[in-house]
This record gives structure tokens, C-alpha cells and sequence, in this order.
């Protein structure tokens, strides 16, 4: 998955929250991309607000979204369902773009003029435009009910910028003694039988259920992203 196709699924979605860190603790808020190139995915704020501040002294941002935000909804007995919808998160390292680079760009890169606009029209915005150049993520699609799909999720993991990203899911061991436990038990379909079984990564939801059976150890948790 290139940039620009991970800059679709979160243009499609509009509204997402960006997380930083300050003194600890994790600080969120509503914000959208501008743009993306080859060099990275584009957004901005104010350089004097905290968001900005906190950008700066970390180099650092999480973004994090759904693409339906009804996306849990209930039944008449109270029930959660989950409708079909995807999240996307993205952990990245940022750099600030400079007011002159971000006119040069924009020049010929449609989604950039607003942000040109905007160093004029707000002057603090001028040191306020960032990139997101090199990142990790997932889009975590969902269809519980298997509704057009004979499985339950669908995840694509993605890197950029010289990032590195974890395979998602449990891993099985060559502990496996092939007893079917964890088949039998993954309501995700996530399990592929054979000597040793295997897990289909992008199809596993780290439920657990399959930690729970497996009679010999042979199934090792999921790394971090």
C-alpha cells in the first residue's frame, strides 16, 4: 500500500484524531491531512498552540479514525453490531515544512493550495505546516457479520519513509503438534491447518481464543505494531 493510497482511506473518513505526548501524558484532537507527495502526508495547525508546541519538541504523532461513526450500533435487545466500516491508524515520525516549500509545492499539488492560502490568511499557520515522513499503520477492515466476505476482518498493514511494520496476529509455533484446538475455537477464520497449523495474519483479531486451547504453548501473542 503506497502513500497515496493510504492518504484515500483517510481523505475518505475527513475528520481524524491526532494524538501527541506532553509530560506524560497523551494529549488528542481533531484534525484532517492537506495533502500528501512522494515525501510524505501533509497537515498543519497553529505553531503557538499546544498541538504544534508538542509536535515539535517530539517529532512524533499517532492518527487514529473510523470510517463510519455508527459504526457500533445496537439491537432491539441491547445487543452491539457492528456495521461494515474500516479504521486506520497511523503512528509517525513529523518534520516542519516550511512556508516557502509548502507555496513551491502547491504550485503543483492541488490539495497543498489551501495550505498556501492559509500562510497568509493566518499568519501563526506560516510555521505550522508538518509532514508525516515516515510512518507505520493498519487499515483494520471490518465485516463482522460476513456479509460480503467469508471472513470477519480484513487488515493491511502498511510502512513508509524506511518504517518497519510487525506482521499482525498471533504466530504458531513449530511447537504445534497439528491437534486442531486453535482451528476449531477462531471464529475469524484465521487459522490455516498443515504441519505445522499457520495464522493468516491480515485476518486475525488477537481475540485469544486460540491462547487459551492450545494444549501445548505453541501459539506466541502478537507483536507490537
Amino acid at each position: 500500500m503506497d502513500i497515496a493510497e493510504i492518504y484515500k482511506y483517510a481523505d475518505q473518513i475527513g475528520v481524524l484524531t491526532f494524538s501527541t505526548i506532553c509530560d506524560g501524558e497523551v494529549h488528542s484532537r481533531s484534525a484532517h491531512f492537506n495533502g500528501f507527495d512522494e515525501d510524505g502526508i501533509y497537515f498543519r495547525t497553529m505553531v503557538n498552540k499546544p498541538f504544534g508546541k508538542q509536535l515539535i519538541e517530539t517529532g512524533k504523532v499517532t492518527v487514529c479514525a473510523c470510517s463510519d461513526p455508527r459504526v457500533l450500533e445496537h439491537n432491539e435487545d441491547g445487543i452491539p453490531v457492528f456495521t461494515r466500516s474500516y479504521t486506520i491508524r497511523i503512528i509517525g515520525e513529523v518534520r516542519r515544512v516550511s512556508a516557502n516549500e509548502i507555496r513551491e509545492k502547491a504550485k503543483t499539488n492541488k490539495a497543498l493550495q489551501t495550505a498556501a492560502t492559509d500562510i497568509d490568511k493566518y499568519p501563526a499557520m506560516a510555521e505550522g505546516n508538518f509532514i508525516i515522513h515516515k510512518a507505520k499503520g493498519e487499515i483494520f477492515d471490518v465485516d463482522f457479520e460476513m456479509e460480503c466476505r467469508d471472513h470477519k476482518v480484513l487488515r493491511t498493514r502498511f510502512a513508509f519513509g524506511g518504517a518497519k511494520v510487525n506482521p499482525a496476529g498471533v504466530r504458531i509455533t513449530d511447537a504445534c503438534i497439528s491437534c486442531g484446538a486453535c482451528f476449531e475455537v477462531c471464529s475469524f477464520k484465521a487459522i490455516q491447518e498443515g504441519v505445522p497449523y499457520k495464522v493468516i495474519s491480515e485476518n486475525c483479531d488477537d481475540c485469544g481464543s486460540c491462547l487459551q486451547v492450545c494444549p501445548v504453548g505453541a501459539i506466541m501473542e502478537s507483536l507490537a505494531m
